[in-house]
């Protein structure tokens, strides 16, 4: 276990933080903690790049001003101007160097990862977890990128820099101007995930995301891998289930035309759901 404090870490194991790390690692990765060693739920393994890393990462390479300047006078009304500066932003965050340190710690959790897996490559989901993630009054999820099914050090370094880059696409930079956030002040960890290939996926909510009912449960789901669930690319089946039985209240199985799946070599592919599967319910009732 390593002697440096929690909050100057750069990488941190999912089971060594909790909801109190949401400032270190952010909302996604904070909660994954929690569900490792509070609730004891069976998660995919993996790790944390910290906020701090990021912040690291800024002021090793030099490019903290360079962004800095660029945000300065921004006016988000003006759509050329802001699309114009975000995207320097990325190039600049995309084309600087990790800090020599940082490239080491990721490699060397990266490599544990591999060990306790048992395989000489393990493919990892990328994911934006940002630190003002699900705050009273503002909801930062979603807004950053997410790279799937990822192979290898150099495809994860990449995958880690486009997302902290993610942080200042258009739509993010905008959100925080209308919330009162200083862009400065907002920042990005990343969780670093196994990849789990699955045959169907999608989202549970512990309430009815409309009605707000607490004593149900609602998932959604679809085949394939869960990001086209989550970006709304289509429309998924939906399962209402009553939490004091366990009953199913009520489904409605869509017609799901299209998956996104992982392939062995990294990477995904969208295809065509086969046409018997398209209106057949993704998840057996058990």
């Amino acid at each position: 276990m390593s002697q440096i404090p929690k909050e100057k870490r750069l990488v941190l194991r999912f089971d060594e933080v909790g909801r109190e790390d949401t400032a270190l690692v952010g909302g996604k990765c904070a909660n994954l903690g929690e569900m490792i060693t509070k609730a004891r739920v069976p998660v995919p393994n993996g790790f944390a790049v910290t906020a701090h890393a990021y912040r690291f990462f800024l002021e090793k390479s030099g490019i903290r001003e360079r962004i800095l300047s660029l945000l300065s006078g921004l006016d988000v009304r003006d759509l050329k101007q802001l699309n114009d500066r975000t995207s320097q932003i990325r190039e600049i965050i995309q084309t600087a160097d990790l800090p020599r340190e940082l490239i080491e710690e990721v490699s060397s959790y990266y490599s544990r990862l591999k060990e306790e897996e048992g395989k000489s490559d393990v493919l990892v989901a990328v994911r934006s977890s940002a630190t003002a993630e699900d705050l009273p009054g503002a909801n930062f999820a979603g807004q950053q990128e997410t790279y799937l099914n990822v192979k290898g050090i150099e495809e994860l370094i990449s995958s880690i820099k486009k997302c902290f880059a993610s942080l200042f696409t258009p739509r993010a930079t905008v959100y925080r101007e209308e919330k009162g956030f200083k862009h400065d002040k907002v920042y990005l960890s990343v969780a670093v995930q196994k990849m789990i290939p699955a045959k169907a996926s999608g989202v549970m909510f512990s309430l009815h995301p409309v009605t707000g009912d607490k004593k149900v449960v609602v998932i959604e789901a679809s085949w394939g891998l869960g990001e086209f669930v989550v970006q709304g690319r289509i429309t998924p089946d939906e399962y209402v289930i009553a939490k004091s039985d366990l009953k199913i209240i009520s489904k409605k199985i869509s017609d799901k035309q299209t998956m996104l799946l992982a392939i062995p070599e990294g990477g995904t592919e969208e295809k065509q759901v086969p046409t018997e599967q398209q209106k057949v319910q993704c998840l057996n009732d058990e």
